[in-house]
């Protein structure tokens, strides 16, 4: 049976949408979640993008078969597991890696604000504002939570180039609580949705095997995505990825680090071949150091009868017997210095007495440098495609690569390296510069940013061994 329908006076506001209830006389503020946007800095929606970012999906034939939803992260999903292991049997690289690692961090993360001077170039200054602002944000990055994921996706970012930061939101969804980091080769992409999204990573701890019960499904934010602060506040999850990368060129899932062409390249291999070249040098010195050359004519003048009407078979016995009674004669320690004869006929063609056994010195490769050069030559490369300038490690180099550095050379090398470590860097802060929007930490503090606290050797000149450098 169909009665009056009233209808109820809806007006949106700024902070509060307002209803009429005109039959009962009461006026109803409706709070929204405007006021939270407002305090993380998120624009009126009247001024959001009009649309998302384009996205190109792959082919996913074109990046091998997928296991399940997971996006195999090399051909046998193990690459980043392969490439850990090679690069451990070098004695150069994981030490290399190490000291990239602790350059990206540096002494620390300090909280500043940016600013522009007079000359139009960006200072950093103290922070100023309200104190218990500045307490909370000290109280994040001072936490030893922080100090792990500084450290552990320092690693990760300089070696794989790729790193899956997990961020950790509070019970009532208003903060970021902390930064948490996830082993890097531990970490696997979803399959791209018809949309070009990757909403999700697995994490497990037995790649290249996929076991589901074993295996963890995460929700990945999208850095891209205009809403992004929105987005997560209004999720139903407290735990969330956002993925940091250093893109490379073709790898549209995982970035492939430049530092790998030391293999594609086959340098890698030179410089572990010529260790073991060595070692197997030493294990056999014996038979490296002389060639021995034994005239046919040498068993039947020694042996007569016993050598020449026996069988190949017969022949063959007495050759080894002799060959194991030479060896024993030459490597017995007891007999050590002892000389060895060997008989010698009279030629009467040509009138000249014959040896026939002949002992050719060979030259020991290590004791006269012929690989020394070959294995600086690798090691210069390795350290080119680390992007390491090697006077930062005292590397000598050969006559051709020039002499050892001075202190200066090792300053500018060292202040060159940290520039180019700053897309690393960035990497690093990147999460941290959306936990500021969406703790509402920058919406309060509108020059607030974060900067990496350096210690460089300076000049004799200045009086100082050190100096403090921010960037």
């Amino acid at each position: 049976m169909g009665g009056k329908r009233s209808t109820v006076p809806y007006y949106e506001g700024e902070f509060f949408d307002t209803a009429i209830l005109a039959s009962a006389g009461i006026s109803i503020s409706l709070e929204t979640d405007r006021p939270a946007q407002s305090r993380s800095g998120v624009p009126k929606s009247g001024l959001q993008p009009g649309t998302t970012p384009s996205v190109a999906v792959p082919d996913e034939s074109l990046y091998g078969p997928t296991i399940d939803d997971v996006m195999p992260w090399g051909d046998g999903n193990d690459f980043p597991q392969r490439m850990v292991d090679l690069y451990n049997q070098d004695p150069i690289i994981p030490q290399t890696l190490g000291k990239l690692a602790t350059m990206i961090v540096g002494g620390g993360i300090l909280i500043v604000e940016e600013d522009i001077d007079e000359k139009g170039q960006k200072v950093f200054r103290a922070p100023s504002g309200d104190p218990a602002l500045l307490a909370e944000i000290r109280a994040f990055i001072d936490h030893p939570k922080f100090s792990l994921y500084m450290r552990e996706m320092a690693s990760d970012v300089i070696t794989f180039y790729n790193g899956w930061p997990e961020m950790i939101i509070s019970k009532d969804r208003s903060i970021i609580t902390s930064l948490e980091p996830l082993n890097g080769e531990e970490c696997r992409w979803c399959r791209m949705t018809s949309k070009g999204e990757l909403p999700y990573i697995y994490l497990s701890a037995n790649w290249p095997r996929y076991t589901p019960l074993l295996t963890k499904k995460i929700n990945v934010l999208d850095p891209y995505r205009p809403d992004a602060v929105e987005w997560l506040r209004e999720a139903s999850f407290h735990n969330c990825v956002y993925p940091i990368r250093f893109p490379t060129p073709g790898k549209r899932y995982y970035s492939l680090p430049h530092h790998y062409s030391i293999v594609e390249s086959g340098w890698l291999d030179v410089h572990l071949a010529i260790p073991q070249f060595k070692k197997f040098v030493m294990k056999n010195q014996m038979t490296l150091k002389y060639h021995w050359k034994v005239d046919k004519e040498y068993w039947a003048q020694t042996y007569g009868e016993k050598y020449t009407k026996a069988t190949p078979e017969g022949k063959r016995a007495i050759k080894v017997k002799w060959l194991k009674d030479m060896n024993k004669t030459l490597t017995d320690v007891s007999r050590a210095g002892n000389s060895i004869i060997t008989d010698v006929t009279w030629d009467q063609v040509n009138k000249v007495y014959k040896d026939h056994i002949t002992v050719t010195p060979i030259t020991d490769a290590m004791i006269d440098g012929k690989y020394i050069e070959d294995n600086l030559e690798a090691a210069a490369n390795i350290f080119y495609a680390f992007g390491v300038d090697p006077s930062q490690v005292g590397f000598a180099g050969g006559d051709k690569m020039g002499g050892q550095s001075g202190g200066s050379d090792k300053r500018e090398a060292y202040l060159i390296a940290l520039q180019m470590l700053r897309p690393f860097r960035d990497m690093l802060l990147e999460p941290l510069r959306f936990v500021s929007i969406y703790n509402g930490w920058k919406a309060a503090m509108p020059k607030l940013a974060f900067a990496f606290n350096d210690t460089i050797l300076t000049t004799l000149d200045t009086g100082a061994g050190t100096a403090k450098k921010l960037s």
